[in-house]
């Protein structure tokens, strides 16, 4: 199976050859699962998955396809002893270089401690969002547990812009183009590919125990706010508070969207990305619930209308009739940082308490790379408890008041354990 490389598998993948634009998810499950089987699951997903397993390949010119023509040599390993913190194992795994030339694009790590199994799984962001990441552990879980999972007779990689509802797509294709757009590109800037380099992250986990992420919901829910939108207001106060002297109170956070809503239900939860970006700016002066109300009315208002998917359509053919996208990357100046963090919520997720014999006992992800300086919180809710993690590279300017921000997570989730 080939198709065109989309112009944001092309964008992601070929950064990716430079640095880490991976995520990972730790899971653990009671129960001891070997390699063995953990590989045969993921054989049988292939079908199912198969952007996770393909690689590029070079078509006319600099143009390149996505290919799949079955099992690369998957990436996967048992770690030996059970002494070393889990985050220090997920890290290093997160460093991972993808080869985009040969798949698969995503690896898996097992290690077996006190009669239980962690699962390291770590994927290249090209190939997934942390939403389909989900739908794969997921699907993986239930392999391995001896349970049915439906493959395809004939697998699909599918690609956004492609497998859009109709209507949907008969929308978009009518609007103008962004102003971006029209504007001269930069001047392809030819290179020689920087060696690949990895940041020295830090990471810091936290868990919020049902009772806890019970308050937190219901306590939300009572002032009309979403989870997401509450739990950010006070993450955003914090780092305020330990920022805002410097940087002024009037602040922003950014936020991912997911555009499934948007998709044929049969794509859903496939493989892929199907994710954009939205930022809220932010008076911190204000009150929690005055932020709160400011973060969700923000995120509504981008998606109303369609409007945060909007430009990754138009940004669906940028690449074409470029002879060289490559150097054409490398002209593109580099991101504006202007948030504080990036606040990357899964919300629920689908993963079940039992698959069979395994028995689910955590799910922390998704733990991005925090690359170009960036600061990322992953959370998730499984099974009635929130996990979360920050992240960021140690050479940052503002490395030593983000462990002053880890400090303030933590005093945050732990008003939730307290009767309030």
């Amino acid at each position: 199976m080939r198709r065109k490389t989309s112009s944001l598998e092309r964008f992601m993948l070929f950064f990716g050859r430079q640095y880490p634009l991976n995520f990972g998810f730790k899971v653990t499950v009671g129960g001891l699962l070997d390699e063995a089987r953990a590989r045969e699951a993921l054989v049988t997903l292939a079908a199912r998955h198969p952007l996770l397993y393909a690689h590029q390949e070079y078509t006319i010119g600099k143009q390149m396809d996505m290919i799949f023509d079955g099992v690369p040599a998957l990436l996967v390993s048992t770690i030996a002893g059970g002494d070393q913190a889990w985050q220090d194992l997920l890290l290093a795994r997160m460093g991972r270089s993808f080869d985009p030339f040969t798949g698969p694009l995503f690896s898996l790590d097992l290690r077996h401690v006190a009669g239980k199994t962690e699962l390291f799984f770590v994927f290249q962001h090209g190939a997934a969002d942390g939403i389909a990441a989900v739908y794969f552990i997921n699907d993986f879980l239930r392999v391995a547990g001896g349970l049915a999972v439906e493959i395809p007779d004939v697998p699909a990689m599918p690609v956004l812009y492609d497998v859009l509802e109709e209507d949907v797509a008969r929308e978009l294709s009518t609007r103008p183009e962004p102003d971006w757009k029209k504007e001269t590109p930069p001047e392809p800037k030819p290179f020689d590919m920087p060696p690949y380099a990895v940041p020295d992250f830090y990471l810091r986990t936290f868990e919020l125990s049902e009772v806890g992420t019970a308050r937190l919901a219901a306590e939300a829910k009572a002032g009309g706010h979403t989870v997401h939108s509450y739990l950010g207001a006070l993450l955003m106060k914090a780092s305020a508070g330990i920022f805002g002297a410097e940087g002024g109170m009037e602040r922003v956070i950014q936020c991912p969207v997911d555009f499934r809503q948007y998709l044929k239900p049969e794509y859903r939860a496939i493989a892929g990305v199907y994710n954009g970006i939205v930022k809220v700016k932010l008076d911190c002066a204000s009150s929690v619930p005055e932020m709160a109300k400011a973060i969700k009315d923000g995120i509504q208002g981008f998606r109303a209308g369609m409007k945060d998917i909007e430009e990754y359509f138009h940004f669906r053919d940028s690449f074409d009739n470029i002879a060289d996208p490559e150097s054409f990357m490398m002209g593109f100046p580099p991101d504006v940082l202007d948030y504080d963090f990036s606040f990357s919520n899964l919300g629920k997720t689908i993963v079940e308490r039992e698959y069979g014999p395994l028995r689910v006992q955590d799910l922390y992800g998704p733990i991005f790379t925090a690359v170009n300086n960036e600061t990322v919180i992953g959370l998730n809710t499984t099974n009635g408890s929130l996990r979360m993690s920050l992240i960021f590279d140690r050479k940052i300017p503002k490395a030593a008041g983000y462990e002053r921000f880890g400090d303030e997570i933590e005093r945050t989730l732990a008003g939730f354990e307290a009767a309030r």
